[in-house]
């Protein structure tokens, strides 16, 4: 196997791996159950928001108990998108250094 089909099956598998893996990690979703998952899945995409950590804040000086916030809030369209793209690459370049078997050049 060449190595850039290595390198082309490996992005494959990042780009399944990264949004998959982040799916834990999300917030402000919202199902509603009249509507099927997928269609929920993308209805929902423009407000989930991947946070990991989280920071304490006191509001203004006055107690009203402890908020938190996340230290890295990442929108998940992004990293959704980012996986979409590396598993494109890596499909194009698996196909790009295919052997040809037929003889042609």
């Amino acid at each position: 196997m060449r190595k850039a089909k290595k390198i082309g099956i490996v992005l494959i598998l990042v780009g399944l791996f990264l949004p998959t893996a982040t799916l834990p990690f999300i917030t402000e979703f919202h199902p509603q159950p009249d509507i099927c998952l997928t269609s929920n899945f993308f209805a929902n995409l423009g407000n989930m928001v991947v946070a990991f950590g989280t920071k304490q804040m006191n509001i203004s000086g006055i107690y009203t108990g402890t908020k938190y916030s996340p230290l890295i809030a990442i929108p998940y369209r992004y990293l959704f998108v980012l996986g979409v793209i590396l598993v494109c690459t890596g499909m194009g370049t698996i196909v790009l250094t295919r052997d040809k078997k037929d003889g042609s050049k």
